[in-house]
């Protein structure tokens, strides 16, 4: 039987639009970012239970600068890398995780090269920032040791996160607007489209990479969603799942994170982003030992519905997420203790 579970929802400076979270490494620190009106917010968390403790935010640049995309960086440890995707910029930030008043310090910019716009997702793989521009819809590879060395590939609308197969190496982009996902290799930089078939739905967003694949969800339309996720394996081919339980078939899929123990387990997030009719609801999905199968479906809804849930964030024994609209960050966690083994 699974374990009862709760959710506890946390109240963040107010903000039109609640994005981004991540974890700072090794420290009892979330960082969640506000891009109405570019404010990063630290939230001290109970090193024991990970509970929100504390709650601050801080100005990152201009109002108008849309503060976006986080992403942690292992170059430079216990700093992140953010987006302005309004201004046009990468930022490298010192969060100062040591205490929860201590303003975070931007210790670089790097500009947007090329004529690129829009800066909205950032991930590092190395000396490489991978950047989605919404703005050009381009994605942008970028050697952060050397700026002037770059490369942009052209995208459909709009990118919006990318992702490195674990296998080919490739990196695979999903594009709301165009229904489609664009592949990559950075070795030749050729590139190519695989469009979302109809019947399995439309609108991919949310796209990791992990557990032998790349694996995408499909939000759908202001009318349904379709509750289908995927993975991508290493030749590009496409095995596609859907939600059995009468919740999920038709949840719109915004979000996913993989499970952070030794279970196979996948955490889909389903928002009313695009239909007021959509539940905004956590989905626990656990697989056979290969990845192929669905086993069990575990479904909690937000308190706050209607809220545009927006990303979610697993952490040893919990799961935080982002509410776009009402300045919320929302924690699942068990009734009993939750090992770190234990798929959450």
């Amino acid at each position: 039987m699974s374990p009862r579970r709760s959710v506890v929802e946390y109240g963040l400076p107010p903000a039109e639009e609640t994005h981004e979270i991540v974890k700072v490494p090794d420290k009892p620190m979330a960082l969640v970012s506000q891009m109405s009106d570019s404010h990063l917010v630290k939230l001290a968390l109970d090193p024991r239970t990970e509970r929100v403790t504390g709650v601050k935010a801080f100005a990152l640049g201009p109002k108008d600068a849309m503060l976006h995309g986080l992403a942690v960086s292992e170059r430079h440890p216990g700093r992140i890398w953010a987006t302005h995707e309004g201004g046009n910029r990468l930022l490298l930030v010192d969060p100062r995780a040591d205490g929860l008043d201590a303003a975070p310090r931007v210790e670089r910019e790097i500009g947007i090269p090329g004529g690129g716009r829009g800066p909205h997702y950032v991930n590092e793989y190395g000396d490489t920032l991978w950047v989605t521009l919404k703005g050009s819809d381009q994605v942008l590879a970028l050697d952060h040791t050397r700026p002037e060395r770059f490369r942009l590939f052209e995208a459909k609308p709009h990118p919006i996160f990318a992702a490195r197969h674990p296998d080919s190496g490739d990196f695979y982009v999903s594009q709301d607007s165009a229904s489609t996902v664009l592949r990559i290799d950075p070795r030749s930089g050729r590139t190519s489209q695989t469009p979302i078939p109809a019947e399995r739905g439309s609108t991919p967003v949310g796209l990791i990479g992990g557990a032998g694949g790349v694996w995408v969800v499909l939000l759908g339309t202001d009318q349904a969603g379709t509750g289908t996720f995927g993975r991508i394996d290493e030749d590009g081919r496409t095995t596609w799942h859907r939600l059995r339980a009468p919740q999920g078939r038709s949840a719109s899929l915004l979000h996913l994170a993989l499970g952070r123990g030794r279970e196979p387990v996948l955490w889909l997030l389903a928002s009313s982003i695009v239909s007021d009719d959509a539940r905004d609801l956590i989905i626990r999905v656990r697989f056979d030992s290969s990845w192929t199968r669905i086993v069990e479906e575990e479904y909690v809804a937000l308190p706050t519905q209607m809220c545009k849930a927006h990303r979610l964030l697993p952490l040893a024994n919990s799961v935080l997420v982002t509410e776009l609209t009402t300045a919320t960050v929302a924690q699942l966690t068990a009734a009993r203790h939750i090992r770190p083994d234990d798929g959450v």
